[in-house]
C-alpha cells in the first residue's frame, strides 16, 4: 500500500480538523489534471505549512484516506462539498480560488483530491527524523512507499504505552544497538525494531550455536556470560542483526543466518563506527589490541 504527502495551509488543516471528520472533503489543488498517485482507500497525509513567524522544517500533523479525483468549477465544489473545501462561506471559498489559482469566480475549475476519515496525529512528524526526503522547497506533493507510510503512521499515531511495550519487546528479545551509532540514525533503529517482529529468531539462533558449540559465548570476544556470573547468566546473549536496515528490502525477514551472538560491550562497538564493523573486523582489531 503506497502513500501521498500533500502540502496544505495550516488555516486548511485547522479548519477541517475542527468540522465534517466523518464526511468527504475536498483537498483542491491548481492542477487539473487526473490525480493518479493513490488508488481508493491508500492514505494521504497533510504536511502543513508552518505559520509565517515559524522557521524551519513542517510537520506532517495528520491524514485521511483517498476516496476519487474529480475537476470541478469552484462554485461547483462548493455546491457539492459546502464547508468542506475548507471555508465557513461559499464567497469567501470561490474569492480564495480566485485569488490563489486565477480562476474565474464561478467558471474557473480546479483539481478535487476528495478524501475521508480524517485524522489528527498524536505526535506531528518531521519527515527527516524518519528518513523521508521532502525539501522545503515541494509546493504540491509526493508519492511515498508502503514503507514510508509505516513509519509516519507508527511515529503519528505513538503513545507513551506504545513506546514502552517496544522497549519491553527490544529487551525480551536482545537487541540493545547503541542508537547514537546506528549508520542510518535514531529511525533508521526505529524502523530495525518495527521489522523485527519475530523474536523466535533470536532463540533459534542461541539453539543452533548451542548444538555446534555446547554453551554460549561472544562471537568476537569469547566471554560466557555462565562462567562469570554462575547461575545469572546461564543462556544469556545478546543478538546483533549483522545487516543494516538501509540494505533491507520492504520485505526483509531476518534469518538465523543474519545473527552474531555477542556480549554487550562488543555489541556497542559494533555500532560505534559508519558503517558497521563485521564481527571478523571487531575481532581482529580486538586481537590487535592485546
Amino acid at each position: 500500500m503506497k502513500g501521498y504527502i500533500g502540502v496544505t495551509s495550516r488555516e486548511w488543516f485547522t479548519y477541517l480538523s475542527l468540522h465534517n471528520k466523518a464526511g468527504e472533503f475536498n483537498f483542491w489543488r491548481k492542477d487539473t489534471k487526473n490525480f493518479q498517485s493513490l488508488i481508493k482507500g491508500e492514505p494521504f497525509f497533510f504536511l502543513v505549512k508552518n505559520d509565517k513567524r515559524v522557521k524551519g522544517e513542517r510537520a506532517v500533523l495528520g491524514m485521511a484516506t483517498y476516496l476519487r479525483f474529480e475537476v470541478l468549477k469552484a462554485s461547483e465544489a462548493w455546491d457539492r462539498y459546502h464547508n468542506a473545501n475548507g471555508d465557513d462561506e461559499k464567497e469567501v471559498f470561490i474569492g480564495r480560488m480566485n485569488a490563489m489559482f486565477g480562476a474565474g469566480a464561478h467558471t474557473g475549475q480546479i483539481g478535487c483530491i476528495i478524501l475521508t476519515d480524517f485524522k489528527t496525529f498524536h505526535n506531528p512528524v518531521l519527515l527527516s527524523e524518519i528518513g523521508i526526503p521532502f525539501k522545503n522547497s515541494v509546493v504540491s506533493g509526493k508519492g511515498i512507499t508502503e514503507a514510508e507510510v509505516e513509519a509516519i503512521l507508527e511515529y503519528g499515531f505513538s503513545t507513551v504505552g506504545d513506546v514502552m511495550r517496544k522497549l519491553t519487546e527490544v529487551d525480551r528479545i536482545g537487541f540493545t544497538e547503541d542508537d547514537e551509532g546506528f549508520p542510518e540514525g535514531k529511525i533508521k533503529l526505529k524502523q530495525h525494531l518495527i521489522r523485527e517482529r519475530n523474536p523466535e529468531v533470536i532463540q533459534l539462533a542461541k539453539e543452533r550455536f548451542l548444538q555446534k558449540h555446547g554453551k554460549l559465548f561472544c562471537e568476537v570476544c569469547e566471554f560466557d556470560f555462565q562462567q562469570y556470573y554462575g547461575e545469572l547468566g546461564n543462556g544469556y546473549i545478546e543478538g546483533h542483526h549483522t545487516k543494516p536496515v538501509s540494505e533491507m528490502d520492504d520485505n526483509h525477514e531476518t534469518k538465523v543466518e543474519d545473527i552474531a551472538l555477542v556480549c554487550a560491550n562488543c555489541h556497542r562497538m559494533l555500532h560505534r563506527q559508519q558503517p558497521w564493523l563485521s564481527i571478523s573486523e571487531l575481532k581482529q582489531l580486538l586481537h590487535m589490541q592485546r
